[in-house]
Parts: structure tokens; sequence; C-alpha cells
């Protein structure tokens, strides 16, 4: 319209702001929760209130926004079938971005994921030195029992008391610890950034047991899926003839 020979557009009146309220809002709900622990609760309460007014008016900008105004318009002049057509294609957009920014969210969880793990399994990685005490455990405890039967044979056992010299029989498993870490260590140990991983060759070059250990997270442990030949006894023969 003209006025005064002059275009006029009349001015819509600016929608009433909420920021102002929101303190006396929070206040209000804060004052209702109480003291103590119920005034922790009023100020948690606040917060939310808060928080669902500001998306509230984020929604409301988005809404009066002119390309919005306008979007929804086109939307209305179209025939009743168009307008459903318009509105699952939208549909079909919108799930189609959120699908692509949790997939985002998914693999960078992933990769943080990997990245400190990786970080925090390297930094607890065992030292080298540790690995002689950790076998010694796992000699004594696993494998001498297994082999001891064995060693009663009275040639195996004149074997190792000819190579240490004393009554094997009554010193138990600490001598015969002593034979075989004097033949196998130290042990080959590789780094493999996250882990490490120690082989040691319980027999001999011709006829060999070879043993895997992992290290990680400050312990070492027989590697997974090992078999050992425990009726393998040719170190002992290897030393009676040396």
């Amino acid at each position: 319209p003209l006025l005064n020979g002059q275009p006029h557009f009349k001015e819509t009146p600016p929608r009433p702001s909420t920021i102002k309220k929101r303190p006396a809002m929070a206040r209000e709900v804060a004052a209702r929760g109480g003291g103590g622990r119920g005034s922790s609760g009023g100020a948690a309460a606040a917060g939310w209130e808060v928080v669902l007014t500001n998306a509230g008016d984020t929604l409301e900008q988005a809404r009066r926004h002119p390309v919005a105004v306008a979007a929804a318009e086109q939307i209305q002049r179209l025939p009743r079938g168009g307008q459903l057509l318009a509105v699952a294609v939208c549909g079909a957009l919108v799930f189609s971005l959120l699908s692509a920014l949790l997939n985002a969210l998914y693999m960078l969880a992933m990769t943080l994921s990997f990245v400190f793990g990786g970080a925090y399994m390297a930094s607890k990685a065992p030292s080298k030195e540790s690995f002689e005490p950790a076998f010694e455990r796992w000699f004594l405890e696993d494998y001498y029992p297994k082999v001891a039967p064995k060693l009663e044979q009275a040639s195996l056992m004149g074997k190792l008391e000819q190579w240490l010299g004393v009554n094997t029989r009554q010193s138990g498993a600490s001598w015969a610890y002593r034979f075989w870490a004097s033949r196998c260590l130290p042990a080959g140990i590789s780094d493999w950034l996250l882990v490490k991983i120690a082989r040691v060759n319980l027999g001999t070059q011709a006829s060999p047991v070879m043993v895997t250990f992992v290290g990680a997270l400050n312990f070492w442990m027989l590697a997974p899926r090992v078999s050992i030949d425990f009726s393998n006894l040719s170190i002992l023969d290897a030393s009676a003839t040396a």
C-alpha cells in the first residue's frame, strides 16, 4: 500500500523475548525446590527449564526464517499428493543426514577408543627384565609338575644330577629350573608396540620345544593355543653329551 505516495510496509511487532523471564523463572523453580537437597534439585530443574526455553526460541526462530517461510508457502501451493511427496522427501533427507551424522560420531568414538586404548596398553607393556621372574613362576607351577614324573626315571634323573652335581630328588624343582634357565634363557623378546612377545626353546636346536609368551598390561602369560610337548626332554640328552 501507498501512504502519501510512498510505499508503506506494516511492521510486525517483535515477539516478546523470554530472556528477561528466564532468571525469574529459574529463581521461582529453585524456590519451589526448598533448601538442602531440594535447592540442588530446584537449581537443576531451573537449568533444564532454561535449556528447554532456549531450544524453543531456536525452533521458533527457525520457523520464522524467510527460507523456511518461503518453503512452507511453496509446499502449501502443491496439491495433496505433492505435499505428501515433499514431506516424504524432506523426511528421507533429514533421516539420511542424521544417519550420516551418527555414523560419523560412531567412527570418531571408535577411533578415539582405539587411540587411547592403544596408548594405554603401550604404556603398560612389561619390561624385558620382568620376563625371567615370570618365566620362573610358570616353570615351577605349570611346566615342572608335568615333566617331573618323567624325570623320576633313573636315566634322566642321573643325567640331571650329573650336570648339577647335587641330589635332585632332595633339591626339588628349583634345581631343575636352574638347569633349564641356564640352557633356555635369555629369551628372544620382540616389541610389537602394544605387546611384547617372548620365545623360549625348552628343547634343543635339533629337537626344539618352542614356547611363546605374551606380555601386556604389566603381565606375562602363555600365548593362547600354544601346544607344548612335555615328553620332549632332549635338553637333558644334549647336556649329558656336551
